[in-house]
């Protein structure tokens, strides 16, 4: 059995969950592959028996732009796949939705988790030098009850899967609607895009910017470029704050309350999607 983890990470905290799925795979010995949708042709899919993927939520839901991706996945047979979430607050009824999404695409749901880690958007708010600060960056999430869980629960489902029979939707385990957690989505998704589009109006950048062009690179809207000199925002961002958290010089502000707050690469702080896009473009040529 072939299986492919499949994530996005704005910030780090899907991309540290998937690797600890992805280390604890290896250590099974189940053939399986990890990839970034920024990446990895959806088409090739097909290559694999099994997906594993993996992605922040955002607004109460799996980021918007994924929807397309999804969308042009390839499949020429029915495929089995296992979703998880990382989330700062909490999850309402963001696995659900996609669920749903999956099975429209032919997929069937095996297992759902929602991993809590520290949401980058809040973090924004910490001052770095302050005592929760240290104690958020300190902390060793690999070894955290909650993660651990949910890590070996994807990983006894995969190893399960490995001597099933062939699935079919009879198989699927869609996670139930919440409806107590309606109404408050339904208040969120009024509040938050109002909020965002008054957070997309505050990016600007300090003095400090060297115009190293890593934001430019790392934005996976494509949103940020050079005007007359200076890096400039346009109106497609994803809010995903990756350019405020990865900037080297800490010049990427939003209004005046992020200047002397916290920066956050993931769990183990060594989230680098620039590394990852030059490796991933170096070996297209």
């Amino acid at each position: 059995m072939k299986t492919l983890i499949l994530y996005f990470s704005g910030t780090g905290n899907t991309y540290f969950i998937a690797g600890l799925i992805h280390k604890r795979l290896v250590e099974e010995r189940i053939n399986t592959d990890i990839e970034s949708v920024e990446i990895f042709p959806p088409e090739n899919t097909n290559e694999y028996d099994l997906l594993i993927f993996g992605f922040p939520i955002y607004s109460c839901d799996m980021p918007g732009f994924l929807n397309g991706f999804v969308k042009n996945l390839s499949i020429t047979k029915t495929k089995g796949i296992i979703l998880f979430a990382t989330m700062g607050f909490y999850g309402f009824n963001a696995l659900y939705r996609a669920s749903k999404k999956f099975t429209k695409a032919g997929f069937v749901p095996l297992l759902t988790e929602e991993i809590k880690l520290p949401g980058s958007d809040g973090l924004l708010f910490i001052k770095k030098e302050s005592r929760f600060a240290n104690k958020i960056l300190s902390k060793d999430y690999r070894k955290l009850p909650s993660i651990k869980k949910a890590v070996e629960n994807i990983v006894n489902k995969v190893l399960e899967i490995k001597n099933a029979n062939p699935l079919n939707s009879e198989d699927a385990n869609i996670p139930l609607f919440n409806v107590w957690a309606f109404p408050v989505e339904f208040g969120l998704k009024i509040a938050y895009p109002a909020i965002e589009n008054l957070l997309k109006r505050k990016f600007w950048v300090n003095d400090r910017c060297t115009k190293c062009g890593i934001c430019i690179e790392v934005c996976p809207a494509k949103n940020i470029h050079l005007k007359n000199d200076k890096v400039a925002f346009s109106d497609n961002c994803y809010s995903c704050l990756r350019c405020v958290h990865q900037c080297p010089e800490e010049a990427i502000q939003i209004g005046r309350f992020t200047m002397s707050s916290l920066r956050w690469k993931g769990p183990d702080q060594g989230f680098n999607p620039y590394k990852m896009l030059k490796k991933s473009s170096i070996s297209e040529l």
